[in-house]
């Protein structure tokens, strides 16, 4: 079937705003079940889509809790705790106002000085009688009492008596527990002076943060045994660490190292030693995200080392900071709650290789898939351009258009559009640079740079034909010779034809493909060869087993060869070589074949097209050449307007074939069954040679 209409261009279209996931209903309806049943997901497609960036701008407006997470110091350990908003900072402030009432001026008040001379006195009292008994009883001896820094002694002439020296140590005892009691009585003073001011502060705090009970308690009591023992405190190992406030919830980690996703303490050099304490207590991303979501790279997270410990916080619902070496000094930390849902977002290859872990999908059982395509609708359409216009893109409805179109062809599909929009959000910039608002002659304008940028091989390439240094025709007609088309890989994958020969003679080898037997093939390659065997014995399989031996090899072709878009081709040369008939050169072929002979659709149609169509202008356009191709891929087309504008004048012809008989017909200018009874009639003759049998006369 002859195609003439290629019309396939998308008609100028004014942008509206989008959705964060127009075209990507899939994704949308998989996150929303997501975020209702509360579990972590993964975000998995190919690189381009802008599945973070759509997941963190549908997140942008939606509220999340702000509750703050506050580590309290408590002896040799801290603890978490989680407040309402605001409450964390009301917290901190209330202790560290506790705090600024203990200083050493709470201890010059009138009232406690007086209180504590009279104390003081009355025990200086008690021990001067003391003092003053011994001293008169060591007078009797012929002793005299001394005070000095070594404490009380007698000194006098001729030995002690041992009774005084009983007396001696007697007195010393008691003065010893004057002392002590005096001291004990002052600390029990400045205590309760001290409760005065603090202990109906403390309670208030209490009633206000009654999860903080224990922790008050703790710091109230470290702070009145201070108060009686006239201790000096480091204030920075009693203030909590308020480590999340207020913020936003939403939190994208572009680093997920341990440190960064779980926090950690940083340490310091204090007097030789290594010390550390809550203030050097460093929120990680999981910390943050309280509350809220956690975005993070699949890949990155997998690199960085962080995966074994995400998956047991997951697991655990617990974040623990990572601890500072083992010869730092200072609290030990107990987790906290997690309380964040967490999503990866990555490419197939990586979302595979972790979906192999059973873990994983337990951990993260909502898959959130986006599609490589989304219709081409008008609708879409409109929400591209608005998607552009977002990312701060100027356009008009042509140049819009035309973008569209150039989406429609990544896609490889007039009903689809390519859905990895920032890949096309790049051309659209590059378009920009030649017109502000760009138009569809500032996107063609870009792609023709891009073409020239990328362009070098296929111009040696094409240089290579005109001189010869390549052998192929585009026109005449040759035995066991035929155009194939294949696609070379790149930046910007281009079709090209290939030479496909065929040569047959008696045998038993069946089909031989050369570029298998050299391990140039591929394995579906060589799948393709074998169906075109099989297509073989079934068409012909009332003569019995072939008794032809048919080698077939892409020439000039010197990589590998994968793929089985050359299936029909190559059974067209082998139909060639056998018969003797020749076969049109100014056609290419692609398109693969099953063993019953119908033509099977092939990828990257349009490149191929648009590949021969490059060779024919080199090497000169002459009004009969085209394309034969599958029936299914008509859909595919989607091709430049040049190819468009001469299949329209005729100057270039596509065909569309369901069966390998309408290829035939076209190949060889002859009805299929006249060429399949030539065919039968070689391999009769090939067959009797194998025998023995010589040819009957004509």
């Amino acid at each position: 079937m002859r195609v003439s209409d290629l019309s396939w261009f998308t008609p100028p279209t004014e942008p509206k705003p989008a959705p964060p996931f127009f075209g990507q209903e899939r994704a949308l309806k998989a996150l929303e079940a997501a975020f209702r049943q509360g579990g972590h997901g993964y975000l998995v497609g190919p690189s381009g889509l802008g599945k973070r960036k759509r997941l963190l701008a549908y997140l942008q407006d939606r509220p999340f809790p702000k509750e703050e997470l506050v580590y309290l110091p408590l002896g040799e350990e801290a603890f978490p705790l989680l407040l309402p908003e605001g409450q964390g900072r009301a917290l901190v402030e209330g202790v560290e106002a506790l705090l600024a009432e203990f200083t050493p001026a709470l201890f010059r008040e009138k009232g406690f000085l007086y209180a504590k001379s009279l104390v003081e006195a009355r025990y200086e009292k008690e021990a001067e009688a003391l003092l003053k008994a011994l001293a008169q009883e060591a007078e009797g001896y012929g002793f005299a009492l001394l005070e000095g820094e070594g404490g009380l002694r007698l000194s006098g002439k001729g030995p002690m008596p041992p009774e005084l020296s009983a007396k001696l140590e007697e007195t010393v005892l008691a003065y010893v527990d004057v002392r002590q009691r005096a001291e004990a009585e002052v600390a029990a003073l400045r205590r309760g002076f001290a409760e005065r001011f603090l202990l109906p502060k403390a309670q208030e705090l209490k009633r206000r943060f009654p999860q903080a009970g224990r922790y008050l308690d703790w710091i109230t009591e470290t702070l009145l045994r201070a108060a009686a023992l006239e201790e000096t405190l480091k204030l920075e190992k009693l203030l909590p660490r308020l480590l999340v406030e207020g913020g936003d919830r939403v939190v994208y980690e572009p680093n997920p190292s341990p440190e960064r996703l779980f926090g950690h303490l940083e340490y310091e050099m204090q007097e030789g030693l290594l010390s550390t304490h809550l203030g050097l207590l460093r929120p990680g991303a999981l910390h943050r995200a309280t509350g809220g979501v956690l975005v993070l790279e699949a890949h990155r997270v997998w690199e960085l080392g962080s995966y074994t410990l995400l998956k047991r916080a997951l697991a655990t619902e617990e974040v623990e900071p990572i601890s500072p070496r083992p010869e730092v000094k200072g609290p030990r930390l107990k987790p906290a709650p997690l309380k964040a849902q967490v999503f990866l977002v990555g490419p197939p290859e990586v979302i595979a290789f972790l979906e192999e872990d059973e873990e994983f999908l337990e951990l993260f059982p909502f898959r959130v898939e986006f599609s490589p395509e989304i219709p081409y609708t008008k609708e879409n359409v409109a929400y591209l351009g608005g998607f552009l216009q977002a990312e701060g893109v100027a356009l008009t409805p042509e140049g819009l258009s035309a973008l569209a179109d150039e989406a429609r062809r990544w896609a490889g599909h007039k009903e689809r559009l390519d859905a990895r929009l920032y890949r096309l959000l790049d051309l659209a910039k590059e378009a920009s640079a030649f017109k502000h608002p760009l138009d569809r002659e500032a996107v063609e304008k870009a792609l023709l740079a891009r073409e020239e940028r990328f362009g070098l091989e296929e111009e040696l390439y094409l240089k290579d034909l005109e001189e010869g240094v390549v052998a192929l025709e585009v026109k005449g007609m040759r035995v066991g010779e035929i155009n194939g088309l294949v696609v070379v890989e790149g930046p910007l994958p281009r079709g090209r034809p290939v030479r496909i020969t065929a040569q047959a003679g008696p045998g038993r080898e069946g089909i031989l493909s050369i570029d298998r037997e050299v391990g140039l093939g591929g394995q579906v390659f060589h799948k393709a060869v074998l169906t075109l065997a099989g297509y073989l014995r079934g068409t012909y399989a009332s003569l019995g087993a072939l008794s032809a031996t048919v080698s077939l090899v892409f020439e000039q072709s010197y990589g590998g060869i994968e793929g089985d878009s050359a299936g029909l081709a190559e059974l067209l040369a082998v139909l060639s070589a056998i018969s003797g008939l020749p076969l049109r050169q100014d056609l290419a072929v692609t398109g693969a074949i099953d063993q019953t002979g119908r033509v099977l659709a092939v990828g990257r149609v349009a490149e191929k097209v648009e590949g021969f169509f490059r060779v024919c202008q080199t090497l000169g356009l002459t009004g009969s050449q085209g394309v034969v191709f599958p029936k299914a891929n008509l859909p595919h087309l989607t091709l430049r307007k040049e190819v468009v504008e001469a299949v329209a004048k005729g100057r270039f012809h596509l065909y569309a074939v369901e069966e390998v008989d309408q290829a035939i017909e076209l190949l060889f200018g002859r009805k299929a069954y006249w060429v399949h009874d030539k065919v039968r009639e070689v391999l009769g003759e090939f067959r009797q040679m194998e025998n023995g049998e010589e040819n009957p006369s004509p």
